[in-house]
């Protein structure tokens, strides 16, 4: 017996240890989930070609600016990389206990604090979010993070990030390694992810020496991660001082033969001509960097900066607490500052700092930054200058004091994001949105095959459903249980009266009494609608075979009832008919563009978890919910665009 209750220990013992019980690095385990659903029907394609084109993707904002297409800003352009200031510091060993405060939602509760400098009440914690990102105060270890921000990335055209390293000789390592293995998966989806390279300290020293001997044991020399490394003559290349190796020791030789070196400029208010070393951040008009004394005759800049403000006192004419006076912020321009309510969301300094860099064209534009959003508070600082300031924030401070560009639940929400992605595509051209094939008529009763010839095919990102269930910042926790069925794909057809979507699956679609199942959205150009969508099919649970076409009405997420359409559901395909005269169209020369989701839904929206599922139930019409539940194709307020217009 006693032999049994010992056998019986182990296998607990043994369980616990595979399932992490107890232990707290960012990600939670224990609570169970649903297995992966098995595709049960043969495969059938629709498609010989799955590339993810998110350049050739449409969107309006929540500001009413509309993107790009090659028609605005021509075809790709070689040799022009975006490059992304990207921030792994928010690792578990050094953040998960600690407390934090929210200055932006602090301040909206008490709007009497208009001295920011002499204000003594500010609530102690050891850190201070500008405002709360999109994904909640989340850590660098967190998997389902890093896949959306991967995926936000590659959207906007973003062909490189480098993490922040500036600090000591702390190196993040929870955070890098979880980026690659991270990112190296989501190529396997099509996601086709920045590459991940490193900014080192400001100065050459035993702190860059130490860094860049841990990540080029780790990352340069770990052949899985080569497809993600940066390439610059030929070599891996990183931002840092190559001075910092003693080139008479083997191993430090090695490491310095190894790589390409950009040393970093750490001075932002001053504007030499340079060679050889990038800088981060620029005050207006920003500094250049060049290759060689050739090139910079020539005028052919290598790399200049883009940033969405800076801590600068553009009176004090000195580097500045963002609380400071006279901050260079968000609404700030060499012309003078925006006060208008709101200026905050237009980006100006951004806007002024991006335009200045398409008229320089270098080769690199790094672009300060995605995902800081952290600043401690100093008694004084910067001691000893003449912007010295008590209470201060020197990195960020509020929505108009602070640089991130990564969404954020707050006010500025997702403005900044699509303000990038239309600055990355003048700057590196785009593709032709793809052209339409002939009229065809299909069946959407008949064989999946007829859809073989229906061009384009629109793909989307594979393998973005997964779940999340982590820790963040002090005693946050975050779970979602909502991806429930993968869309990796759609096609559109017509004829003279109709319509035809097809959505593709990775696996087998779920039920249709499912909630908040298989929707579609529609914008045919109409109106405003609902965030420019014109008619929604789905929003109202379906029959077996009929499905409910809603068109917005201007008020909010409601919709009045247009009428039935008939739709089919085969395996991992779901095709509707819709009439044309339901949504709009009429002649042989139009555009529709369409966006596909699945379990989008609002964040308070709490699972009830059984036994093989998550049952998600309601969505009221939050846009950003886009972001964070269910799966959506294209993502975000992208859209897909089919167009027969001509020219």
């Amino acid at each position: 017996m006693r032999r049994f209750i010992s056998l019986i220990f182990i296998i607990l013992l043994s369980f616990c240890v595979f399932a992490g019980c107890g232990k707290k690095d960012g990600n939670r385990n224990g609570k169970k989930k649903p297995a992966d659903k098995k595709d049960t029907v043969k495969y059938v394609s629709i498609t010989d070609e799955r590339e993810v084109m998110p350049d050739t993707w449409v969107f309006t904002d929540a500001l009413g600016r509309t993107s790009l297409t090659s028609k605005d800003v021509g075809t790709p352009r070689e040799g022009k990389d975006a490059a992304m200031f990207f921030w792994t510091w928010h690792t578990p060993e050094r953040v998960m206990d600690e407390s934090f405060c929210n200055i932006q939602k602090y301040l909206d509760e008490h709007p009497e604090i208009t001295e920011y400098q002499n204000y003594d009440g500010w609530p102690e914690a050891k850190y201070y979010f500008w405002n709360e990102p999109i994904y909640g105060y989340y850590l660098s270890s967190d998997e389902w993070v890093a896949r959306k921000q991967g995926e936000l990335l590659a959207n906007a055209g973003i062909d490189v990030v480098f993490t922040d390293n500036t600090n000591g000789s702390f190196t993040w390592e929870s955070g890098y390694t979880n980026l690659f293995d991270t990112w190296l998966k989501a190529r396997e989806g099509g996601v086709n992810t920045p590459k991940i390279s490193f900014m080192f300290p400001f100065s050459k020293g035993e702190n860059t020496l130490n860094q860049l001997t841990e990540i080029y044991e780790k990352v340069f020399k770990n052949d899985e991660y080569e497809s993600l490394f940066y390439y610059l003559d030929d070599k891996p290349m990183v931002i840092g001082h190559d001075k910092s190796f003693n080139k008479t020791d083997r191993a430090q030789k090695e490491i310095a033969d190894s790589l390409t070196f950009r040393r970093n400029y750490s001075a932002y208010f001053d504007h030499p001509k340079r060679k050889n070393n990038w800088g981060w951040l620029s005050i207006y008009p920003q500094g250049i960097s060049y290759r060689s004394d050739n090139d910079m005759a020539a005028g052919i800049a290598e790399e200049t900066t883009v940033g969405v403000s800076a801590n600068y006192s553009y009176t004090l004419n000195g580097l500045s607490a963002m609380n400071g006076f006279d901050v260079t912020g968000r609404s700030y321009t060499s012309k003078g500052y925006h006060t208008e309510e709101g200026a905050s969301k237009f980006g100006y300094n951004f806007a002024e700092q991006f335009d200045y860099a398409l008229e320089i064209d270098p080769n690199v534009i790094f672009i300060t930054g995605w995902n800081e959003f952290i600043a401690s508070k100093h008694d004084k600082w910067p001691a000893g200058y003449t912007t010295e300031i008590k209470n201060a924030f020197p990195d960020e401070f509020n929505d108009e004091y602070s640089r991130d560009i990564e969404p954020t639940k707050g006010a500025l929400a997702d403005n900044y994001y699509y303000q990038l992605v239309n600055y990355v595509r003048r700057y590196k051209g785009v593709r032709d949105i793809p052209e339409v094939s002939a009229a065809k008529t299909i069946d959407i009763n008949g064989d999946i095959s007829q859809w073989k010839d229906v061009q384009p095919y629109f793909a989307a990102y594979k393998g973005n459903t997964g779940y999340r269930d982590s820790y963040g910042y002090g005693d946050t926790e975050y779970t979602e249980y909502s991806g429930r069925n993968d869309i990796v794909g759609a096609k559109v057809a017509r004829d003279d009266e109709y319509i035809y979507f097809i959505a593709e699956c990775a696996a087998e679609i779920s039920p249709y009494t499912d909630n908040l199942w298989m929707t579609l959205y529609i914008d045919s150009e109409e109106g405003d609608g609902w965030n420019t969508f014109d008619y929604v099919i789905n929003k109202t649970k379906p029959s077996k075979d009929k499905a409910r076409i809603e068109a917005f009405n201007g008020n909010g997420y409601e919709s009045d009832e247009v009428g039935e359409v008939d739709y089919s559901v085969y395996g991992r395909y779901l095709q509707i008919a819709v009439p044309k005269s339901q949504i709009g169209i009429t002649g042989e020369e139009f555009t529709v563009n369409f966006a596909w989701t699945d379990n989008v839904h609002d964040e308070d929206d709490a699972a009830k978890p059984d036994e093989t599922d998550y049952n998600y139930s309601n969505f009221s019409g939050d846009i950003m919910d886009f972001y964070i539940s269910g799966d959506v194709a294209p993502g975000g307020r992208f859209k897909y665009c089919y167009t027969t217009v001509k020219g």
